[in-house]
């Protein structure tokens, strides 16, 4: 979604308040060096201060944010001065920028000003800046700049306050006038704001004090884990200071008016192209909800830049197969209401980041949507286009959704808010196994033959480049991907199973079958062969040296692994270190295994048959299992280095 729902001034009663403008920020006209505790002594730079600043103030009537943000950065190496030389400042959803000071504190006391002629304008793929660069900057000085930005007032917000450097002092002001009643909520151990009225204005402050540096765990949802304070409106004094506003079922009740409401005029041109997708009689609903998704995806081009008066015209989007993201999702809706499939419109946010809250009603979480069909128990993303029922960003699952549950009074029909989580596929169906059989051919060449299966989670983002990219680009994708066990470009020959992201049967999996030519795998020594048996499963993560771990374990998924290899020995050889392929590293709950790393052997004549079983049947692991994650985790790493070593028989 794109917060289509957040402006909506009708709610409130502000234009009749006069507060003007918003308290300008004020930094020390003789600014002077700070002393540095020296266990900041390693760290590029320090954050001596790190202030944010939203203050909702009103200009000709009209209701903005200004938001100031004013920051003391300590340099205390090249590093840091690489870092802190050139200042990006965020316009993306600005509309002016109305102040900006900056400056460069030298340890002998000399300070050099930011010429503001020397603020240049950016823009590249991750958004708009404003960019200046700061002179004269040496080890041991200081750089402080701040910057207000007007921009269009929103009533739910965020600010993310770990910035990846050590933080001595933290602060964080939300001004709103009076009448208008904010609430905040603090996350991963920043502490609650504190409530102060003074005169027409209302304060929110939060000061937090030596916030380490962040730094990216493996296996981390890292922004997720980062210290932050959410912000909503909540009530509005001027119009009724009982009700709140922005509730769940509130934003439930407009989704569903949204999405699921079209004209008569619509409904015919929505029938009509329910015939053209030609639903068989005997479909089930499964059938039938897998159908109109694959009509749509196939037929249909979502856009964002389709003119106004065309992106909400039903008629317009089914005769020219263009639509904007909120006309598909309607025409999904439409569709489906017309076939009988019952369905529920979730709105959520994404593990990796953002989350909806039960107890904290953010809006600005709800940026994903999907469709919940209550007689399959299933999912649907509809504009994620790599994905098919029952698939959907796995990093949607396993969280809270916003469940826009329909209701009937009289003839009027709404929505209900459920808040509840978002299941996940049983880990069993998303895997990435491997079947491999080698053999050594005459000119010291390994011959292998493999099979890549990849299913579930595991398989939209495998088959997407083979079906959206050129012929030359899925070969180089394709060489990639063999590669990763073989250790060899030289495909013999290459074949795929259930290629297309539309399939009968969704839980197929996505199959690569390839001959392959390695020389990379063997070695000779004298007499013996050296085959470099721990290659074939890939490159695997090594977390040997990890520092002390901060945050659980999160997966994008929970899967499986098996990787079954056939080793032919030569004439006159064996193994001699067979020993060495022995691995048993696993966790169990109530006998039940949620984590591990199984290899196993079995030889008969001159057939070596390997066995590899990695299981992570959970998406969380908790802290306090860090350390058995990491076993598992290095019992893979350490058979990624196992040889075997052939010497003549007797």
């Amino acid at each position: 979604m794109k917060k289509i729902f957040f402006i909506l001034f009708t709610l409130l009663s502000i234009h009749s308040f006069a507060q003007k403008g918003y308290n300008k920020f004020q930094w020390k006209e003789k600014p002077v060096l700070h002393n540095i505790d020296k266990k900041y002594q390693d760290a590029a730079a320090v954050f001596i201060a790190d202030d944010r600043i939203i203050e909702y103030g009103f200009d000709k009537n009209e209701l903005y944010i200004y938001r100031t943000m004013h920051r003391i950065i300590h340099i205390n190496n090249d590093k840091g001065i690489e870092s802190f030389n050139k200042i990006y400042l965020p316009f993306d959803e600005g509309l002016e920028m109305l102040d900006v000071k900056a400056r460069t504190i030298l340890p002998g006391g000399k300070i050099i000003e930011l010429n503001k002629n020397n603020i240049k304008d950016l823009k590249d793929e991750d958004g708009e800046y404003k960019i200046f660069a700061l002179e004269g900057l040496t080890k041991g000085c200081e750089v402080e700049f701040y910057f207000t930005l007007k921009k269009y007032a929103s009533f739910f917000g965020r600010e993310v306050m770990t910035p990846g450097v050590p933080v001595l002092k933290s602060h964080f002001e939300l001004i709103t006038p009076d009448h208008l009643v904010f609430e905040t909520k603090s996350y991963n151990n920043l502490p609650v704001s504190k409530d102060t009225v003074y005169g027409e204005k209302r304060y929110l402050v939060i000061n937090d004090e030596n916030i380490s540096e962040t730094e990216e765990e493996p296996y981390s949802m890292f922004q997720a884990n980062l210290k932050r304070v959410e912000y909503k409106l909540c009530y509005n004094k001027a119009r009724n200071e009982k009700e709140r506003l922005f509730t769940w079922n509130e934003l439930a009740k407009k989704a569903y008016d949204i999405y699921s409401n079209i004209t008569d005029k619509e409904q015919k041109k929505v029938r009509d192209l329910l015939e053209d997708i030609k639903l068989k009689p005997n479909s089930t609903a499964a059938e039938k909800i897998m159908s109109i998704e694959s009509y749509l995806k196939k037929n249909f081009i979502t856009r964002d830049d389709i003119p106004s008066e065309d992106a909400d015209d039903m008629a317009k989007v089914i005769k020219n197969k263009i639509a904007s993201e909120k006309a598909i999702i309607k025409l999904y809706t439409s569709l489906y209401k017309a076939a009988d499939i019952n369905y529920q419109i979730v709105l959520c946010g994404n593990r990796t980041n953002f989350e909806v809250d039960r107890t904290f009603e953010n809006w600005n979480n709800t940026n994903n949507f999907l469709l919940y069909f209550p007689a399959t128990k299933k999912f649907l993303a509809p504009t994620e286009i790599e994905y098919r029922y029952p698939w959907i960003p796995p990093t949607w699952a396993n969280t809270n959704g916003l469940f826009c549950v329909g209701t009937t009074i009289g003839n009027f029909t709404t929505a209900v808010a459920e808040v509840k989580t978002i299941p996940l596929e049983n880990y069993e169906h998303s895997f990435l196994n491997m079947d491999m059989n080698l053999k050594l051919d005459k000119n010291d060449a390994l011959l292998i033959d493999v099979k890549q299966s990849y299913g579930g989670y595991a398989a939209p983002n495998y088959r997407a480049p083979f079906v959206f990219l050129p012929e030359d680009e899925q070969d180089k994708v394709l060489k990639e991907m063999i590669k990763f066990g073989t250790n060899s470009e030289n495909i013999l020959s290459h074949s795929y199973e259930n290629k297309d992201l539309d399939q009968a049967e969704p839980y197929k999996p996505f199959v690569i079958n390839a001959s392959v030519r390695s020389n990379n795998l063997i070695e000779r020594a004298g007499e013996k062969i050296i085959i470099k048996i721990g290659e074939v499963i890939g490159e695997q993560t090594q977390m040997y040296n990890a520092k002390a771990r901060t945050t659980n374990i999160d997966l994008a998924y929970p899967h499986a692994l098996v990787r079954t290899i056939k080793v032919t020995i030569p004439e006159g050889y064996m193994v001699k270190n067979l020993a060495d392929l022995t691995f048993n590293e696993l966790y169990k709950e109530k006998e039940i295994t949620t984590l591990g790393f199984v290899c196993s052997y079995e030889q008969k004549g001159n057939i070596l048959n390997i066995t590899i079983k990695e299981d992570y049947r959970n998406a969380t692991y908790p802290l306090q299992q860090f350390e058995t994650f990491k076993k598992v985790i290095n019992a893979a790493a350490d058979f990624n280095k196992v040889v075997l070593i052939l010497d003549k028989a007797g």
